[in-house]
């Protein structure tokens, strides 16, 4: 191995070294891992191999062939085979020079680097599709004028019974208290539709997501029951976050009853949902690096999403279920975006990982950097 390829392979970020025709020198582990290649399968492979052919690529291929000195930048649409299965996403790649010889200013080589764009981020390179998110928004705003007066007559309902059962059934007092608890969240994420967006930042405060997690995984055993199999798989080492609490359990309940109807509906296997919290390096959300983010997953053995809603999956009125109103993923990344993440999604048949991005508390960031 030469000591260009073992430079390379000590980055964390997922960076390759390409020849004036754009073949693979070098390749890192972050690299292989994204690309779902091997050094020795790669070394000698142009690039067209695996992204996809565009006016993009093309810009790119001959920016490299012309030996040009400046960096280059675009998004390309990366393809891959996975457990014999066949996904793509979108990336934003950075090439640069690398200058090996001893001419000045002759370009020998050039390194490409790769990061992988989030859902979210995905569908928003689209402007119509941007216009068309802003459309359903105000729908939102709409519905949620609607849905407010209902929540008081349910709060209202919830506390007379809570008053009967405090004689007559002390232990089932609990159901009461859980039912007004959910309504009175559910009236404030209602009231928060219908306020500036800026007055929810107010209440940021640093918080343990597992305290959020735990909130969501006792909601979803009285929900789903014995029905399903609920994993909890948590990294106590993952740092606090700043955000709303009642919000960012909105967004996780969202994501794990959407998992659960999806695995109710034809799970490979057993029906499982897993929520998985764990910390991941470099990540790119609304065209920031972020050296640290804390990662919320949710993910099912269900049929996957259906390849014609895939790139609309975050507007409301788009489901899967029949029956289904299509707000909760819609809600999910609103919540997310407000907190400054995103949501990242990679489904197939019987693997579907909703993928929560959250950036750490401001304390938290100054102690790891």
């Amino acid at each position: 191995m030469n000591k260009m390829s073992v430079t390379v392979d000590a980055l964390q970020n997922a960076v390759a070294v390409l020849d004036r025709q754009a073949r693979v020198k070098a390749l890192n582990s972050a690299a292989q891992m994204m690309w779902g290649s091997t050094v020795a399968h790669a070394q000698g492979v142009t690039i067209g191999h695996w992204f996809e052919h565009d006016e993009t690529l093309s810009k790119l291929l001959q920016h490299m062939a012309h030996g040009k000195n400046e960096v280059c930048r675009g998004v390309l649409r990366l393809l891959r085979v996975q457990d014999e299965m066949t996904d793509s996403v979108l990336v934003h790649v950075i090439v640069s020079p690398v200058h090996e010889s001893a001419f000045l200013g002759q370009v020998d080589s050039y390194c490409l680097e790769c990061h992988q764009l989030g859902a979210y981020e995905n569908a928003s390179q689209d402007a119509q599709w941007r216009a068309q998110m802003q459309n359903h928004q105000l729908l939102m705003r709409q519905l949620a004028h609607e849905v407010k007066n209902p929540l008081g007559g349910i709060r209202g309902a919830a506390q007379l019974l809570q008053n009967e059962l405090e004689e007559v059934a002390p232990d089932l007092m609990e159901y009461t208290e859980m039912m007004i608890a959910q309504v009175d969240r559910l009236k404030h994420m209602v009231d928060q539709f219908l306020v500036p967006y800026r007055q929810g930042l107010a209440q940021m405060q640093v918080l343990n997501i597992h305290v959020v997690c735990e909130s969501v995984y006792r909601l979803a055993q009285i929900e789903f029951g014995t029905q399903l199999e609920l994993i909890r798989d948590y990294d106590v080492s993952v740092p606090d976050v700043r955000g709303v609490s009642d919000y960012l359990q909105q967004l996780l309940l969202n994501l794990v009853q959407n998992a659960a109807q999806a695995v109710l509906r034809g799970a490979q296997g057993a029906p499982k949902v897993t929520i998985r919290t764990r910390v991941v390096r470099h990540c790119v959300v609304n065209q920031i690096m972020h050296p640290l983010m804390v990662e919320l997953s949710v993910m099912d053995n269900g049929p996957g999403v259906a390849p014609e809603i895939y790139d609309t999956l975050f507007l409301p009125m788009v489901s899967q279920r029949e029956g289904g109103t299509g707000l909760g993923l819609s809600v999910a990344i609103q919540i997310a975006q407000q907190h400054g993440g995103t949501i990242e999604v990679n489904s197939r048949p019987g693997h579907t990982q909703m993928r929560v991005l959250l950036p750490l508390s401001k304390d938290n960031r100054n102690a790891k950097g």
